[in-house]
């Protein structure tokens, strides 16, 4: 019998200590998962001494890849300062100001720590703002592990999609809406005048990457704004990896409000919610919404926040972006020569690959799409020296660090996996 791995002996230990092994669902996959020990610009290396080209990214926070010195040099600095004061810090001001210049919906924004959090926030909100207790969110959507959210969800909860302990309200049931179906929202705001609210990721990154239909973001905004319903886009991923100003700027929609994470904190926690004057002057202590957290507007995270906003350039966007479409175009006449159909929806520096004979326009279709396929040439491609998620519901990300010879090392690996035979 071959010796363990260090991984799969760090995962036996886990599984004794930590529920399932992992601190989240999506980090597990059998048979066991590789234990990362460092990250350097596009690369992971594993315990074991494994070195990985990394489309992961952490689920898409560093568009800067790992370990820029940009971001290390911010932390340090900062920490040699204070890593946390309970009180306001110039920071807050700084990286404020910047989100307003790029974002031009958040007239006002507030700091927390997770995406969670500012969806919940965002809710309780809305619910103040519109006097309506209903939220509506897209089959599919993921917005941190909410009661009220946790409904037909994606990232992990589309590979575990039950849920014992989630607790709905029986007066104001969440509503459900598929994705580029403008006739849903149609129909739900005809019907139910107790939504207030309607949360949506404008390009759906947790089921994988799915882009909206022409036209659907705009008549979501028209349909919305006619029946007094608050519009909330969920730019957690989108917010930076969809484009400089995100999916909002790249479509032209302006949401009431908006949700940011992920990128914004540069590898740290850190997140946002915000939106105009009047709505955000209801939040305490302007107004009587409450939302506080000991870690809201952490001066670590801040510092990495503006580090990654000042080296964001529109000029540096554009160049991963199209580092991307090249990678995309290597990979889908990869599988074309093999005969293999896929769809491979791209965005900004977002993707994914779906083994599909149809578009992917819903989480319906994700789910009818060749799951098993797509594990298998991801588990294939992990042996080849490539992370990528090992689920078939997650987007793929490309920093600013990879670049061509990065991209030689998928396209090969690639061939090399689509040649096995578990995979045709």
């Amino acid at each position: 019998m071959p010796a363990r791995s260090r991984s799969e002996t760090l995962f036996h230990r886990a599984r004794r200590a930590i529920p399932g092994g992992v601190s989240s669902p999506v980090r597990y996959y059998p048979p066991y998962p590789r234990f990362i020990r460092r990250g350097k610009g596009a690369f992971v290396e594993d315990v074991d001494g494994r070195r990985y080209v990394d489309h992961t990214l952490a689920y898409g926070p560093l568009l800067l890849g790992h370990a820029h010195p940009v971001v290390g040099r911010a932390v340090r600095e900062q920490l040699a300062d204070g890593s946390i004061f309970g009180a306001p810090v110039e920071l807050e001001v700084t990286v404020a100001e910047r989100l307003r210049r790029m974002f031009p919906s958040l007239a006002m924004v507030r700091f927390v720590s997770t995406g969670g959090e500012a969806a919940l926030s965002i809710l309780r909100l809305a619910r103040a703002a519109t006097g309506r207790p209903g939220v509506a969110k897209i089959d599919g959507g993921f917005h941190g592990s909410i009661d009220q959210l946790l409904v037909r969800a994606g990232s992990g909860a589309a590979t575990f999609p039950s849920s014992d302990g989630v607790v709905g309200s029986p007066t104001t049931p969440t509503a459900l809406l598929p994705f580029n179906d403008v006739e849903a929202v149609r129909e739900l705001l005809g019907t139910r005048d107790d939504i207030g609210l309607i949360l949506i990721e404008p390009v759906l990154g947790n089921m994988g990457t799915i882009l909206p239909d022409p036209g659907y973001l705009r008549a979501l905004r028209r349909l919305t704004r006619e029946h007094g319903v608050l519009l909330a886009f969920d730019e957690v991923i989108t917010g930076f990896h969809a484009g400089y100003g995100g999916a909002q700027g790249r479509y032209g929609i302006r949401p009431d409000l908006t949700m940011l994470g992920k990128v914004l904190g540069g590898g740290l926690p850190l997140a946002a919610y915000g939106g105009s004057r009047t709505l955000m002057s209801r939040v305490a202590p302007s107004g009587a919404v409450y939302q506080a957290g000991t870690y809201s507007g952490n001066p670590l995270s801040l510092a990495a926040a503006r580090a990654v906003l000042g080296w964001l350039t529109p000029a540096r966007v554009r160049k991963v972006e199209a580092e991307t479409q090249a990678l995309v175009a290597g990979l889908k006449a990869v599988f074309d020569d093999r005969g293999v159909p896929v769809e491979i929806p791209t965005v900004g520096s977002m993707f994914s690959v779906f083994f599909s004979d149809t578009d992917v326009r819903t989480a319906a279709d994700a789910r009818s799409s060749r799951t098993t396929q797509y594990l298998r040439w991801a588990g294939n491609m992990l042996e080849q020296g490539v992370f990528l998620p090992q689920s078939a519901f997650e987007s793929l990300f490309v920093s600013t660090e990879h670049g061509p010879s990065e991209r030689e090392k998928v396209l090969r690996a690639a061939e090399t996996s689509l040649a096995r035979a578990t995979i045709i």
